[in-house]
């Protein structure tokens, strides 16, 4: 039976000691080394491929993004080889990849080979949850991760009829994609409410086509600009697959979940539509319960704090 495995990509060893040990393993002394070549794409997010080459031979050919942005499917093993291990050390390969292209994690099958499956890829992987399991909140969460990533399959996830115009504490609001006209406002708010990081995240948000992130207006169009500007979540911005820190102006915290749920589900709306087939949640901290508890396809990701997260400079 089939199973699949979320790996880690930032605590994936590199595969170049593997790599050399076949070069040494299968190369007479004026043989060429085994070499990975990459397939390009039209961007991190396409379908493309690695190759393992020695001289003008081609051992094996891994393909990567086939089934969604972050995924490595189907290896061929061409060459006469130690198949299985042939099979992994490709799959190892397509993981940097896609680690190089800008993911935090990559997903596989694990399905071929699974009795080999090596002990280099195994300590960076948690096996995907059956998504008939409905366990309460509290037996999906790890409670030794104070800040854990959250993974939710957009291909079991239902969205619930959660709107995108809501009143909360008398206020009309709307969860809506930004305008590109709006980027100078809402980047400069962010600066000033939350500091440069957040504000660095939804700058690059901006970047991609469509833009990739979501906010909170007032729709009372006499308050000042950024009055009007209660909240944002982007995705594909810290890294690839991975929705940002939900950011909501203090004001507005903890007074109604439904402000909340709704920017959190509209983005996820928003990442699905782009072609994911899932989707992690960055570094989320005291409200994990909360979410978990909202969104029943969301899981506490074992081993993802501090994840990539606590890498940067900041000022």
């Amino acid at each position: 039976m089939s199973r699949e495995a979320l790996i880690r990509l930032y605590d994936l060893t590199p595969s170049q000691p593997l790599l050399d040990a076949l070069s040494s393993a299968t190369a007479s002394r004026d043989a060429a080394p085994v070499v990975p070549l990459f397939k390009g794409a039209a961007g991190p997010r396409a379908h493309s491929f690695v190759e393992l080459h020695q001289g003008g031979t081609l051992l094996g050919r891994c393909s990567i993004n086939a089934k969604g942005p972050g995924t490595v499917d189907a290896c061929e093993v061409v060459a006469p080889a130690e198949r299985a291990g042939m099979h992994w050390l490709l799959v190892h390969v397509a993981l940097e990849r896609l680690q190089w292209l800008g993911y935090a994690y990559a997903m596989i099958e694990v399905n071929e080979y699974a009795d080999h499956f090596p002990s280099v890829l195994r300590q960076a992987a948690w096996w995907i949850p059956d998504s008939t399991e409905r366990k309460s909140a509290a037996a999906r969460d790890d409670k030794s991760l104070e800040w854990a990533d959250l993974f939710i399959d957009f291909r079991t996830w239902t969205p619930s009829s959660t709107p995108t115009s809501l009143t909360v504490n008398g206020r009309d609001l709307w969860v809506r994609r930004p305008e590109a006209s709006e980027e100078l406002l809402i980047v400069d708010w962010l600066r000033e409410t939350f500091g440069g990081g957040w504000a660095s995240e939804i700058h690059r948000s901006f970047s991609r086509d469509p833009i990739s992130s979501v906010i909170v207006v007032d729709r009372n169009k006499e308050l000042p600009p950024k009055d009007r500007l209660l909240g944002f979540l982007a995705y594909d911005t810290a890294r690839l697959g991975m929705l940002s820190a939900i950011a909501l102006v203090p004001e507005t915290r903890g007074r109604d979940l439904s402000l909340a749920t709704a920017l959190i589900e509209e983005c996820l709306r928003e990442a699905r539509a782009s072609g994911m087939t899932y989707a992690v949640l960055g570094g989320v901290g005291s409200a994990r319960l909360a979410a978990l508890r909202a969104f029943s396809a969301l899981w506490t990701i074992p081993g993802s704090c501090p994840g990539i997260f606590g890498r940067g400079v900041r000022n």
